[in-house]
């Protein structure tokens, strides 16, 4: 990074020395010199200690147009500021690390303005805090900075608000901005030239406000971060945005709006803690992410086979033992139905309906001892363009299969005709060759034009039956046309 100094500074003479003494070459250079060794050394801190070397160095540094405040207080910051002598710099960081923890909103506030008062074209500003009264979440409002193109804004603990009135940051093009809550849409209005926007939102004392909405002409590029809070809605427009990321916990009723019609690139990672989206009695969601690239779009979803009941019944036993008498099996029943714990409050088909568009579809099923054709034929239901399916049946995870289990409901899923007319490459792994998995390449075989079709029979499974490999073979053997390859996966010990 090449650092400038500011306005030309009349150079002091270069003092005499005496008989045999060599003279001080270097403080003999021109300030302007002078000035770029000083900005070498990347710390405004070592910048001002270097005026103990000679009457030639003191305050110097004062001149950098360029300038990082480290690993310091608030305090020696704030005084620090005030002693720089130019404005209009061309760099300025204040980095104050958790040690010196700022907790007075004033105090930050304080230093932001004295930061905005220096006019720096490019700011990071980073510390710690907690603005927090019996009143709630203190605001700290952000100030104008009419000069600065780049903007990053690491206030951790701390929530913020876009300047007062009607004011704009008529020049950002880059924004960047870690708290604890922001009106997203207010602060991206207030930049007309706003072109990467990063925003990282940690807990705030104000759930209903955990909204993200980016409304933009110009931004082309967009991460969202939600992190240890539910993010309630999400609400991007962006009609020129090229690269997209988001991380977040979906909340319970987690809707989203998503126009970018030019995007290239996108990385959507949602974790469902609640796991309240699913299918059936047990089928249930646990994390969904979204990769699109080089115009390929592909949709990775984790599901797991609950077992909530179980859990429940057995906690109870072992927790309430004392108290067990008091409750009937049915108290008991009528109380869970109460919950509507055995329906998920919302669907794969609303979950999915919100996502940008993908043509390959990759399930991690955590099912091992239970059939997956009734989940995986919804799905393909609800997915019935994409062009590759990929399901993944783990194997570290056993649950007691029942001979009346919810999880091959409805059990007619193995007459359904789907149209998947686009489908053409289907890659099973875990596959135990059991009566339901054939089931299921029949459905497949039957409801898509197929070219390749690989199977990758589970580490510890027993060989299929006999009637088993017939049927397979004979599938195999009526489809010439389809690539078929049969594995047997390693065993891992």
């Amino acid at each position: 990074m090449e650092l400038r100094s500011g306005p030309r500074l009349r150079s002091l003479p270069t003092p005499g020395f005496p008989d045999g003494d060599e003279p001080d070459r270097i403080s003999a250079l021109p300030d302007e010199m002078l000035l770029q060794i000083l900005a070498r050394l990347r710390c405004a801190r070592a910048a001002a200690h270097t005026s103990g070397l000679s009457r030639r160095w003191r305050g110097l540094w004062r001149h950098l147009r360029e300038l990082s405040f480290r690993d310091m207080p608030a305090d020696a910051i704030d005084a620090a500021l005030d002693q720089v002598a130019g404005q209009a710099l061309t760099f300025l960081e204040v980095d104050i690390p958790e040690e010196h923890r700022v907790l007075e909103h004033a105090r930050v506030s304080a230093l932001l303005l004295a930061a905005a008062r220096l006019a720096p074209a490019d700011l990071v500003f980073s510390l710690w805090g907690y603005a927090y009264d019996k009143d709630g979440d203190i605001p700290i409002e952000i100030p104008s900075f009419e000069r600065t193109t780049s903007l990053k804004l690491d206030v951790m603990d701390h929530v913020l608000i876009p300047p007062a009135g009607a004011v704009e940051f008529p020049l950002l093009e880059k924004l960047s901005v870690v708290c604890c809550r922001i009106n997203t849409a207010e602060l991206v209005h207030r930049c007309p030239r706003l072109r990467v926007f990063e925003i990282e939102v940690f807990p705030s004392q104000d759930v209903a406000l955990n909204r993200i909405k980016v409304h933009s002409p110009t931004i082309e590029e967009l991460v969202v971060k939600v992190d240890d809070v539910q993010l309630d809605s999400l609400d991007i427009m962006a009609p020129v945005l090229k690269r997209f990321s988001l991380r977040v916990n979906m909340a319970k009723d987690f809707t989203v709006s998503f126009s970018a019609p030019m995007v290239e690139n996108i990385r959507w990672d949602c974790l469902c803690e609640d796991e309240n989206v699913g299918f059936g009695e047990k089928w249930r969601l646990c994390y969904l992410k979204l990769v699109l690239k080089e115009n390929v779009g592909v949709l990775r979803m984790s599901i797991s086979f609950s077992n909530f009941v179980t859990i429940f019944f057995v906690e109870l036993d072992l927790r309430h033992v004392a108290d067990f008498y008091l409750f009937s099996l049915l108290d008991i029943l009528i109380h869970l139905k109460g919950w509507n714990w055995m329906l998920p409050d919302r669907s794969f088909s609303q979950e999915i309906a919100q996502l940008p568009a993908f043509s390959v579809l990759e399930l991690d099923l955590q099912s091992k001892d239970h059939c997956i054709g009734a989940l995986v034929s919804h799905l393909l239901g609800i997915c019935s363009t994409i062009r590759r399916l990929k399901v993944d049946i783990g194997q570290y995870v056993h649950t007691e299969c029942s001979p009346n289990c919810p999880c091959d409901q409805p059990q007619n899923w193995r007459n359904e005709i789907i149209s998947l007319t686009a489908l053409e490459e289907v890659e099973l792994i875990g596959f135990d060759g059991t009566e339901n998995d054939v089931d299921l390449l029949k459905l497949l075989f039957r409801c898509a034009p197929l070219k390749s079709m690989t199977v990758v029979l589970a580490p510890d499974s027993s060989l299929p039956t006999d009637q088993d490999c017939e049927e397979i073979y004979s599938m195999f053997e009526a489809n010439p046309h389809v690539k078929c390859s049969v594995y047997r996966s390693p065993c891992k010990g």
